[in-house]
């Protein structure tokens, strides 16, 4: 019930965000909405298509694009570091899990 309700309120903030950049911009609300849904799906869709199941070398995993700069929120990325962690922290629920 909780969830629902954490849902509703955060759809609702953002219909609103929708209008007022709509009235801004100049442009219908639908445009706006579709506009931030395609943006974000597209770093998604980016992100879901690394291969990140692989064992990848420093360099490999270099060559890849793991950094979004999100105007206003700032830089989402992930280095190696993190990545051989929790590559490190799937083996060791993997083990865990054959264990049981």
């Amino acid at each position: 019930m909780v969830i629902l309700n954490c849902y509703f309120y955060l759809h609702l903030m953002m219909l609103s965000l929708y209008k007022k950049v709509a009235e801004e911009m100049n442009i219908p609300v639908e445009v706006v909405e579709l506009a931030y849904k395609t943006y974000w799906k597209f770093i998604r869709k980016t992100i879901q298509e690394l291969p990140l199941k692989q064992d990848l070398s420093e360099e490999e995993f270099a060559e890849l694009k793991t950094n979004f700069n999100i105007v206003s929120l700032g830089k989402l990325s992930c280095n190696y570091d993190r990545y051989k962690r929790v590559k490190l922290r799937e083996k060791y629920k993997n083990a865990k899990n054959k264990e049981d």
